[in-house]
């Protein structure tokens, strides 16, 4: 079981590649929290596409909404308040049913490993695309450009993908 923060989604919605989550997870459907949704919900609301084109999915229910439960939420509560909403309650529940977190955030890796929480970055999503043979290393570095012309991330270095 996968469940996605909103930075992942964004930067493949972006690129109009969220079909390569569902393959790189080997997932036919994928998981959000409700604070996740509303922060979707909120870039609809902005105007912004990416966030549509995440939404339509859970439309057709490639991607499903979990809430927090009371457990959930007094994990929350130990997890710190710069954490944003989305990135909290998705960990508690990722927590309880031992699913994995998908995150772009450093700060969200190292609350993850403290907890015992998995957690996958972007860096080891484009690293799978190719070690698992989804995409060659010439189309991946090609993602990696649209990720950084269409999302404005910039990569420090692509080594850790390509090593």
């Amino acid at each position: 079981m996968v469940f996605i923060d909103t930075d992942v989604l964004s930067i493949f919605s972006k690129i109009q590649q969220l079909p390569l989550l569902f393959t790189v997870f080997n997932e036919d459907s994928l998981n959000i929290s409700a604070a996740v949704e509303n922060e979707l919900k909120t870039g609809i609301a902005k105007g912004f596409d990416f966030a549509q084109h995440i939404m339509a999915l859970h439309s057709q229910g490639r991607i499903a909404t979990y809430h927090p439960t009371a457990v959930d939420q007094r994990f929350m509560a130990t997890l710190p308040w710069t954490l944003g909403a989305g990135e909290r309650e998705s960990m508690a529940i990722c927590k309880r049913l031992s699913a994995i977190f998908v995150s772009n955030e450093r700060r969200v890796k190292h609350h993850c490993l403290g907890n015992g929480i998995d957690c996958v970055n972007l860096t080891e999503i484009l690293r799978a695309l190719w070690e698992h043979g989804i995409l060659m290393q010439t189309d991946v570095r090609k993602v990696i450009t649209e990720i950084e012309t269409k999302d404005n991330l910039k990569f420090r270095t692509t080594d850790p993908i390509f090593k």
